[in-house]
């Protein structure tokens, strides 16, 4: 059985560079009222850029809500009006200074359906040239390279944490591509 809930008004609650959270007063299944808070984000890209070597690029940066050090695949936040495809190749440029020959859609999720907007558009690629980052204001990270298996040890031991990057690998692993 399919429910609904019926928006009885909404307001954005704060605005910043990043997301919006907006609260929204609905009436629910029964005709009860509530509330329902919710991030609005444009989206993201996550990359598995893969060398001729076959070695997956990975990126270690500070995470401000752990404050640790995260390993994590490359990723970012797609711009208003941007294609998820262009969004990856600009993002894998930009962090890691790799521009792909080849890309390809491998998923599409929803990482936290319960309170956000944000969908995640994970990408494959290879046929990588090297050049120069052009990391954003503020930014800060090591480029590294992993072997598949290795990551998956690692994610199977807990010790990466992070959830794109262990959907990315695993997916990415039984889709045959790594």
């Amino acid at each position: 059985m399919a429910f609904f809930e019926k928006t009885i008004s909404s307001e954005i609650k704060y605005e910043g560079p990043v997301f919006k959270v907006r609260q929204y007063k609905v009436e629910t299944e029964g005709g009860k009222t509530g509330t329902r808070d919710v991030i609005e984000h444009n989206g993201a890209v996550i990359i598995l850029a893969l060398t001729d070597d076959g070695k997956l690029i990975m990126e270690n940066q500070f995470r401000k809500p752990f404050e640790s050090d995260i390993l994590e695949l490359p990723a970012g936040k797609i711009d208003p009006g941007e294609e998820p495809e262009a969004a990856a190749l600009r993002e894998l440029a930009e962090e890691t200074g790799y521009r792909a020959g080849h890309i390809e859609h491998l998923m599409t999720y929803y990482p936290t359906c319960g309170y956000s907007s944000e969908v995640l558009y994970v990408y494959f690629c290879k046929d990588l040239t090297p050049g120069e980052t052009d990391l954003d204001p503020g930014e800060s990270l090591d480029v590294l390279e992993y072997d598949a298996d290795e990551l998956i040890r690692m994610i199977m031991n807990n010790e990466i944490k992070d959830s794109k990057t262990v959907i990315g690998v695993l997916f990415a692993r039984q889709a045959g591509v790594i």
